[in-house]
């Protein structure tokens, strides 16, 4: 079984473009996950049916003046779409998605008990380089 159906990353933000993503707001065809770029940075991901999302998403007030580019990528199974959000939404650090709000929750899943944070010290030490001698 293959996750995703259709894809196309790092789209320049333009009407051109966004018309070419297949799908309408009816056609299961075009359901899936779309992320918004500031130049190679991620700051939203979202789900949907991607055509109107990333339309909706050219005209608000409060996105639009924040990306230039967008990838999208149509699912095989819509079911899938909501866990697959969350999942991007989890893997990326706050900063890097500051125009989403959340952080996703997966939906009937068990969450295993924190684990200890505390991290063992890793010695980290600059190597000098083997050469000439000024």
């Amino acid at each position: 079984m293959k996750l995703v159906h259709r894809f196309g990353e790092m789209w320049a933000r333009n009407l051109e473009n966004i018309s070419r993503i297949p799908g309408s707001k009816t056609a299961k065809d075009g359901e899936g996950i779309y992320v918004l770029y500031d130049g190679s940075m991620p700051v939203y991901v979202g789900k949907g049916y991607i055509k109107g999302r990333i339309r909706k998403a050219r005209l608000s007030k409060s996105r639009g003046p924040f990306w230039d580019h967008f990838s999208w990528y149509v699912l095989d199974e819509p079911e899938m779409i909501h866990d697959t959000e969350v999942l991007i939404l989890r893997m990326l650090p706050p900063y890097l998605r500051f125009l989403t709000k959340q952080s996703g929750h997966f939906l009937g899943v068990h969450h295993e008990d924190e684990a200890d944070k505390k991290a063992e010290y890793i010695p980290r030490k600059v190597r000098k380089k083997k050469g000439k001698k000024s």
